[in-house]
């Protein structure tokens, strides 16, 4: 019955009209304010007015006895008016013609001058969905896995380590521990603390600016993203000025180098975000103003509709409804919607959670279970304890001498370097191990369960890589996630580039920001991590080749020995040369 309705209508009325009949209901489900106007209209109408000639008769009925719709929806779309709206969407569309005629391209112009239907908005910001996760080690596959033995093996193994450690010191010198790296944790660490205070405090900044982007103070395609860039550059050029100017220990000055990298990369995720969802809310008033323009009946009585009127009709609903969709958070059952959240609470929120990339909204748990909280600052306690001792028993000797070194002749250095690479070879390999858990399982964990953050998808299965960009995306999960967003994907669209350049500036971007860290720790630039992190493209394409690409045992072992040697290799360079 409804079909034969429709072909009814349609063949009253003409496709003209049931086309853009179908645009007003559209239109309608996407913009509830539009309601609100018709139905003030029609009330206005129906007080004042007395009924039309027109208004829908018994002999207007479809053959089901229902009232003839095409003629309410006609004079829906063409008795769309009140003075003051019509004023300003009759100036929307002169505007638009207006700038047509002058040869200004916007996003509305785009739209009209072609016949033939564009290409819809891509969103920019839906590359990264957030979901409730559980990271690989807490995973109930893990605990139930026939390799779950080798995991209390190895925690076995790291405690018969540290008990050897300590009753060894105890024997030789009287102390259970040396106090050499616990005197340099506690340095200056008051001054440090202010510093890291300070930092945070600062990056309540860009809220300010936000806001008054929302209140269209700033305008941030043409000025607001200059200023944001600016201060990100002032901002992590103090980060790393005042330690140095304060001669803050080494580990202080990389704690702080480290942290003012995270909070910089959570404010570029943030104001960028929400900058590109202020562009997208102009442009939907552009959208909605050419649309509501285009349906006001002409001076001399209610126009008839063309096709390419309709069409870009059709264009500009696919437009506003991308729009729409863009400006609210992708979660389900979510009421969040850009701008109500730029607020100092929404940032402060953000900034509390373990991830880089800002969302309007992200998945939470109901509820925090304290006993896993427990649990895991024991684990975090008891972990930095031992590299503590690690660092003491292993590190320190080999250090000092290495540094006993850089007076000798280089050919000296040289004989010298292979003995002090093998001393640190497994030690390395421990700490590796430790400062991985320690921050991506038990600190990550442990935040994401205070603050109900419910996507624990931290690292991936990294231990089975066989190429090193697999290496990439699972060992520092949330750092792969905004390089993907801000670096990877944001280079394609700025700078239209392919995706193997934007690869390229992937890895040279993170390459650079190694090298930073260890000229902080080093207060030396020599560039060795930068070239041998690039020389892991070559490695990645060889590995792709018809001869390694199949032979997953043998690429997981070039994997372990890169892990293996790398860190070794990268400290007594640095040290001695």
């Amino acid at each position: 019955m409804a079909d034969r309705s429709n072909r009814a209508r349609e063949a009253t009325t003409g496709p003209t009209i049931f086309a853009e009949a179908d645009n007003l209901r559209r239109y309608r489900e996407l913009n509830p304010t539009y309601k609100d106007r018709h139905l003030m209209v029609e009330s206005q109408d129906s007080a004042t007015s007395p009924p039309s000639s027109d208004s829908t008769t018994p002999d207007q009925s479809d053959g089901d006895g229902s009232p003839n719709e095409s003629s309410d929806t006609s004079v829906e779309i063409h008795d769309f008016a009140h003075k003051e709206f019509k004023e300003i969407s009759t100036v929307a569309v002169k505007k638009i013609e207006h700038d047509i005629a002058g040869g200004r391209e916007t996003v509305v112009t785009k739209l009209f001058q072609s016949s033939a239907k564009t290409t819809k908005r891509r969103p920019r910001f839906k590359d990264v969905k957030f979901k409730p996760n559980t990271t690989i080690l807490e995973a109930e596959a893990s605990r139930t896995s026939v390799f779950a033995g080798f995991y209390t093996v190895f925690w076995l193994g790291t405690f018969i380590l540290f008990a050897k450690t300590v009753l060894g010191n105890y024997r030789n010198s009287g102390y259970f521990l040396d106090t050499h790296i616990v005197s340099l944790l506690w340095r200056d660490l008051p001054k440090i603390a202010i510093t890291d205070l300070v930092l945070f405090l600062l990056t309540f900044a860009n809220v300010a600016l936000q806001q008054a982007v929302v209140k269209k103070k700033v305008s941030w395609d043409s000025t607001g993203w200059a200023v944001q860039s600016c201060y990100e550059v002032a901002f992590i050029g103090l980060a790393l000025w005042w330690p140095m100017y304060n001669d803050y220990p080494w580990i202080g000055r990389v704690f702080l180098c480290l942290h003012s990298l995270v909070l910089l990369m959570k404010q570029h995720s943030y104001a960028f975000f929400c900058g590109y969802l202020s562009v997208v809310k102009r442009d939907l008033a552009l959208y909605e103003s050419a649309f509501e323009g285009l349906r006001i009946k002409s001076e001399d009585g209610r126009r008839t509709p063309s096709q390419f009127q309709t069409e870009q009709e059709e264009r500009l609903l696919d437009e506003i409804a991308m729009c729409h969709t863009e400006l609210k958070s992708s979660l389900p059952m979510s009421k969040v919607v850009y701008p109500n959240n730029v607020t100092f609470f929404n940032f402060f929120d953000y900034m509390m959670l373990p991830t880089l990339v800002y969302e309007l909204e992200y998945p939470r748990t109901e509820s925090i279970r304290w006993d896993y909280v427990f649990e895991k600052i024991a684990a975090i306690f008891g972990v930095f304890f031992l590299m503590i001792i690690i660092a003491e028993q292993y590190f320190y000797p080999v250090v000092m001498h290495a540094l006993s070194l850089r007076s000798l002749p280089f050919l000296e250095k040289v004989k010298e370097y292979p003995f002090l690479f093998f001393e640190l070879l497994f030690p390395f390999l421990l700490m590796y191990l430790l400062t991985w858990y320690i921050i991506w399982d038990a600190i990550l964990n442990e935040i994401a369960e205070l603050t109900h953050f419910a996507d624990r998808y931290f690292y991936g299965a990294w231990w089975n890589s066989v190429q090193w960009d697999q290496f990439a995306r699972e060992w520092n999960v949330p750092v792969h996630l905004f390089l993907l967003r801000h670096v990877y994907h944001g280079s394609i669209s700025a700078f239209q580039v392919s995706k193997g350049a934007a690869t390229v500036i992937t890895f040279l971007l993170s390459s650079v920001i190694h090298e930073l860290v260890m000229f902080v720790i080093f207060k030396k630039l020599r560039g060795y991590l930068l070239v041998l992190q690039m020389c892991q493209l070559p490695l990645v394409q060889l590995s792709k080749t018809k001869f390694l690409k199949g032979n997953m045992v043998f690429g997981n072992i070039m994997f372990w020995i890169g892990i293996y040697t790398g860190p070794s290799m990268m400290c007594m360079l640095y040290l001695t040369f």
